[in-house]
């Protein structure tokens, strides 16, 4: 019988080790959204690579994925084709107006210590999802892949590098062909 009482204790030992572990756990600061401003280098396919300026709205819903809205916008310079040839379009048709909804995945998580006392959050992820690309009087469905950095500043404060590739198909140029949009952006984001 005292073995018995004694196995009965010892299986319910982890369980208030458990409930004493919980009990004594800090509140965690959880932060969900997450807003950013971002600018860099677009490429637009068959015409030059300019300066795009964005902003995005991201949702952490967990440690791992995240769904974030994106916003990008540049204007289309000539390229040396229209310099020479005459301009395919004019006025606000030269305006790139992209915006999506990714899915995003964490793939690396981690910390990068830049001194032996101070460290800070970083993280290596990839997105992808879909949107619409308004270009050359076109309103086009569009797919959207890519992969960024980011490096926390501070408990609230991140720094993001992205790069993404915007994919749709146009007829600017040639009858149904798929067009490839690179992106380049640097960007920050705070935490709410």
């Amino acid at each position: 019988m005292a073995l018995r009482l004694h196995h009965l204790l010892l299986s319910l030992l982890p369980f208030a080790a458990t409930v004493e572990a919980e009990q004594k756990r800090p509140d965690l600061d959880n932060e969900l959204f997450e807003f950013g401003i971002d600018a860099g280098l677009l490429a637009i396919q068959d015409f030059n690579t300019e300066i795009g300026l964005g902003f995005n709205a991201t949702f952490h819903g967990s440690e791992d994925f995240f769904i974030q809205f994106n916003y990008l916008a540049a204007e289309a310079s000539y390229s040396a084709f229209e310099n020479s040839q005459g301009a395919y379009f004019e006025g606000g048709d030269r305006d790139f107006i992209h915006y999506d909804l990714l899915l995003g995945y964490n793939l690396l998580a981690g910390e990068l210590y830049v001194s032996e006392a101070n460290s800070t959050l970083s993280n290596l992820y990839i997105v992808g999802g879909v949107g619409n690309i308004s270009f050359g009087g076109e309103e086009s469905f569009s797919a959207t892949a890519g992969i960024g950095y980011k490096l926390g500043l501070s408990r609230r404060l991140n720094l993001r590098l992205d790069f993404r590739d915007h994919i749709y198909q146009s007829n600017l140029i040639a009858e149904d062909s798929t067009s490839h949009n690179m992106q380049f952006t640097l960007g920050v984001g705070y935490l709410l």
